[in-house]
């Protein structure tokens, strides 16, 4: 039986080395990525025994993703089709003025027609926990049904349901989110998707509202380089990061979710687990690419070195 369970798309993302141009560059590096992707790789790489579960082509370039994400020790519980496409993205990495940019296509992705049928829960036993990102069900109005029951009947087998909401497009995905968060137990999100939500005056009442408007046993809120908040038990938990020479943020809010689940399916209090959250997301910004390819020596180093959490009623 796996800890965590995650359900969720996968990206080949293409990268142009160093500060190369996408318009100009002969070489692109390959790496397979997703939301829940993400979240399972380093809660595998700390420790726990994750397992993701998708719908992919299958084609080399299918095969080629789920062999990505399987090399950090994840399992994998794929449904194979002959239909759709395998969804890529294309990324430059530059400092200021240029900035970043990333070209996502996932026009007719195999995942957008994933039904109940083909998520073969059966095979994966009864796992403690279970993750989707609020960017899943919009792809398609199959896949919001799809991941609806996913959580709904993972929940009714006793597994705790929890729900990604990070900073990219949170004006697309706050319908999804609401609409996913009565069957919902706990909630990660950044701080521009709580906002989205509905803006407080910190993120401290702002966990305190989200925990009691939608019914939520735990809210955490990761707010970037600053660290993260976790509301639970009616008590809120704070934690600050650690000094980090950002080298790229992509994959650190994967990181930051996948940490706190590994400690939280592994039984570590609230707090706990927001202090490995906020490590996973430090050292994630400093790994090159968007896998946040990390290891628990390194997390345990980071956490050990962190100022004690405040904490408030």
């Amino acid at each position: 039986m796996a800890d965590l369970l995650t359900f969720g798309a996968a990206i080949l993302e293409l990268t142009t080395p160093g500060r190369e141009r996408l318009a100009t560059t002969d070489r692109l590096e390959v790496a397979a990525t997703g939301s829940a992707a993400n979240a399972a790789v380093t809660a595998a790489r700390i420790g726990s025994d994750a397992t993701w579960l998708s719908k992919l082509p299958d084609t080399h370039l299918g095969r080629r993703a789920a062999a990505g994400i399987a090399s950090h020790g994840v399992e994998t519980e794929i449904r194979w089709t002959d239909e759709g496409r395998q969804e890529l993205a294309f990324a430059e990495r530059a400092g200021p003025p240029r900035g970043n940019a990333r070209i996502v296509d996932r026009a007719s992705s195999a995942i957008a027609s994933a039904t109940p049928d083909d998520l073969s829960l059966s095979a994966v036993g009864d796992p403690g926990m279970v993750f989707v990102d609020a960017l899943l069900p919009t792809r398609s109005t199959t896949l919001a049904d799809t991941t609806a029951t996913f959580l709904a009947e993972t929940g009714a087998a006793g597994a705790e349901a929890v729900l990604g909401l990070g900073r990219q497009e949170p004006s697309a995905t706050v319908e999804a989110t609401q609409n996913l968060l009565p069957a919902v137990d706990t909630l990660i999100t950044a701080e521009t998707g709580a906002a989205a939500l509905g803006d407080r005056a910190d993120p401290t009442e702002t966990a305190h509202a989200l925990a009691a408007e939608h019914d939520l046993e735990t809210v955490v809120i990761a707010r970037d380089e600053r660290g993260g908040v976790v509301w639970h038990d009616r008590t809120v938990h704070e934690r600050a990061s650690p000094a980090t020479e950002t080298v790229d943020e992509r994959g650190a809010f994967d990181a930051f979710c996948g940490g706190f689940l590994a400690r939280r399916a592994a039984g570590a209090t609230a707090d706990t687990a927001l202090e490995a959250g906020v490590a996973s997301a430090a050292l994630a910004r400093t790994v090159p690419g968007p896998v946040p390819a990390i290891t628990a020596a390194e997390v345990e180093r980071c956490t050990a070195s962190m100022a004690e959490p405040g904490m408030s009623e």
